[in-house]
């Protein structure tokens, strides 16, 4: 049956993996989940579908093999497929990828001292985080339009820490993502569009099985 109320949208990260266990940069590097990643994949599909009790669900995730095998866990309960979207990954790091924070600080410790401070210059070779908030907002909003032509109510987007964030600012419209925490392993938020203008409403984040 098609939907006839308003688009909810889930925005979920992937689960813990090997690079967030050695505190290292994964940015585009195609990081694998961890047993325990797995455990909080299998455990925040469950909870998702009960919670926003989801019977059926448009699921786009990154394409790097993190988010699809969280992705896969939801896909499994649903009956439904995975469409990968190289649009959804992570923000590169460039030089940064597979470093730790210590060896980037000690390399680069301008930059990098930038870097924490907020500053966004992509002077290390890779993305900044307003351009990758800018890329994953516009494939949600791509992924949105075909949910709606489907007459799918809801629309599960499995992806990563700093583009989810920055791209939820952008659809939010906030002036600042920091305005937003970093989702946790595993953890989601839900938007849904207002019924008298179509504007997205944040309804909860950081949310965990």
């Amino acid at each position: 049956m098609p939907s006839l109320g308003p688009l909810r949208l889930v925005l979920w990260r992937h689960g813990q993996t090997d690079y967030n266990v050695s505190g290292r940069f994964q940015g585009q590097s195609d990081s694998v989940l961890t047993a325990t990643g797995q455990a909080q994949a299998a455990a925040a599909a469950a909870a998702i579908r009960a919670q926003l009790r989801l019977e059926h669900a448009r699921i786009a995730s990154s394409d790097l093999v993190r988010a699809r095998d969280t992705a896969a866990a939801l896909a499994g309960l649903l009956g439904v497929d995975v469409e990968a979207d190289a649009d959804l990954r992570e923000l590169s790091y460039g030089d940064w990828e597979g470093l730790t924070r210590a060896d980037v600080a000690r390399r680069w410790p301008e930059d990098f001292a930038a870097w924490e401070a907020g500053d966004d210059d992509a002077s290390h070779g890779g993305e900044s985080r307003e351009a990758s908030g800018r890329r994953v907002a516009a494939a949600i909003r791509r992924h949105a339009r075909q949910a709606r032509d489907e007459g799918t109510g809801a629309l599960v987007v499995v992806a990563h820490a700093g583009v989810l964030r920055a791209a939820a600012a952008e659809l939010l419209e906030l002036p600042d993502p920091a305005r937003l925490g970093v989702l946790g392993n595993a953890a989601w938020g839900a938007l849904e569009e207002r019924r008298s203008d179509g504007a997205w409403m944040l309804r909860s984040w950081n949310c965990r099985a």
